[in-house]
């Protein structure tokens, strides 16, 4: 099974949720293992794909980096590289028959472009067996978080949950997010703050 590890905007926690959602696995003897499949801004070391090798034991480069911090259709342009989606979708399959779960973190948003028009959405509704979002708990994380939702669910996707990152949520909304989300959304919603709570995402997954 593939699950893609998704945001509602970038610098939400999405590397976060991943790591720690994957120590849990791992802790349980699960058959798991992470991957970040483009990481840009690397500058001098991809720090996200870093953090996903420190846990998983292992040297998980991005299947594509990039020194500029921007979207990866952006980078490809800038930098001179060009992003090839066929071999980006058949790594990911490849890597995924050696395991029970993959858990492979985007970047940015589930719109973000990867190469010309082909963006996140477009990889998980072809390789991926559902979405992981991830969603920071301020002002506005509502609006975001729906368009998201709607935008998986009107292509197929299965969205296997929403989760409120409330590690340092200050704002007024922060009390009530939650809340008006599992209001709102016919998808579970989760909330975590620090790596103790990711023990009771296991089962989800």
């Amino acid at each position: 099974m593939i699950l893609l590890v998704t945001g509602t905007d970038t610098g939400v926690g999405k590397t976060f949720f991943t790591v720690n959602l994957l120590r849990v696995l791992i802790a349980e003897g699960r058959d798991v293992f992470g991957l970040k499949i483009v990481e840009t801004g690397c500058n001098p070391e991809c720090e996200d794909a870093r953090k996903i090798s420190d846990v998983c034991g292992v040297e998980v480069p991005p299947l594509y980096s990039f020194r500029t911090p921007v979207a990866p259709s952006v980078a490809e342009k800038i930098e001179g590289r060009k992003i090839d989606i066929e071999y980006l979708k058949k790594k990911i399959l490849s890597i995924s028959k050696h395991y029970e779960l993959l858990i492979a973190e985007g970047a940015g948003g589930i719109m973000v472009p990867i190469s010309g028009s082909y963006t996140f959405l477009d990889l998980a509704r072809e390789v991926s067996d559902g979405v992981l979002v991830v969603a920071l708990n301020k002002l506005g994380v509502i609006n975001h978080t729906l368009l998201t939702v709607e935008v998986c669910k009107h292509n197929g996707i299965p969205v296997k949950g929403v989760f409120l990152n409330s590690y340092r949520a200050e704002d007024e909304s922060a009390k009530t997010n939650f809340e008006t989300l599992s209001g709102l959304l016919d998808v579970p919603v989760y909330e975590f703050s620090v790596p103790d709570d990711f023990v009771k995402f296991a089962s989800i997954v």
